[in-house]
């Protein structure tokens, strides 16, 4: 008779499965919680913030799309950016309060409702300029650990929990020992990717005695075309932004 035949060893065998079990539930990084870290490096959940982006688009089409500049205010769950190039889109707004956004623009007698999917210029979408969150826009699972170029990355399988947000479904990869975001692939509801990004982090902030690594350059590539969009974040100031700046009301 073998020993693990044996009712006494049967039971051993259980426990020690299930204390198995236990261990690598608790190994298993929470993915809300990481992906809410990798977020305050991209703006998402920081009381008061402004910076500049500049948008430039080089491949298909490229010669036909301006180089974009934009100012961005955000606190917590809204952001405001304002167009301040190319000249003939100059003035422009764009709102976002948690999941909803608006555009205005010169001679348009009242803000109008808009889709963060909106394109922007390029691969860059309206959402993409916005401050991050997707902790909250997001259903976040753990997939795995992997080399990700020369960093340790986690990657996760982000699926929106709304139509209001920028992208149906992410795979993100982020850094295991500083918290910040690789690279994403955005994918369609099916799976299928559409474009992917990846992301720099050359300025620091700093934020309650912390210094937080921030975002200097987001790359947005298309899955079918050479289209490429650069962002570039510069002027980042930790200031505090009057709640009247994210009124819809006050958008004109």
């Amino acid at each position: 008779m073998s020993m693990f035949s044996t009712p006494g060893a049967s039971r051993l065998l259980i426990v020690i499965a299930s204390l198995w079990m236990s261990t690598v539930s608790v190994a298993t990084p929470e993915g809300e919680t990481l992906v809410r870290q990798a977020d305050e490096a991209r703006g998402g959940g920081i009381p008061g913030l402004i910076w500049d982006v500049r948008a430039v688009t080089s491949g298909a089409d490229s010669d036909t799309l301006p180089e974009h500049r934009l100012r961005v205010k955000a606190a917590e769950a809204a952001s405001l950016a304002e167009v301040l190039e190319p000249a003939n889109s100059r003035g422009s707004k764009m709102l976002q309060v948690e999941r909803n956004m608006w555009m205005t623009k010169p001679g348009l007698r009242k803000p109008v409702a808009i889709s963060p999917r909106l394109r922007l210029t390029g691969q860059a979408a309206v959402g993409d300029i916005a401050a991050t969150n997707y902790a909250k826009d997001y259903e976040a699972t753990y997939l795995r650990e992997e080399r990700c170029g020369e960093r340790l990355c986690h990657v996760l399988d982000l699926v929106a929990r709304t139509k209001r947000t920028t992208y149906d479904r992410i795979t993100y990869w982020i850094d295991t020992e500083r918290g910040t975001a690789v690279k994403a692939d955005f994918l369609s509801p099916s799976g299928k990717r559409l474009k992917s990004a990846r992301f720099e982090y050359g300025n620091v902030v700093e934020l309650d005695g912390r210094s937080i690594p921030f975002i200097s350059r987001m790359s947005i590539s298309d899955a079918l075309s050479d289209s490429r969009t650069e962002l570039e974040y510069s002027r980042i100031q930790i200031e505090p932004v009057a709640a009247s700046e994210f009124d819809v009301a006050n958008l004109q």
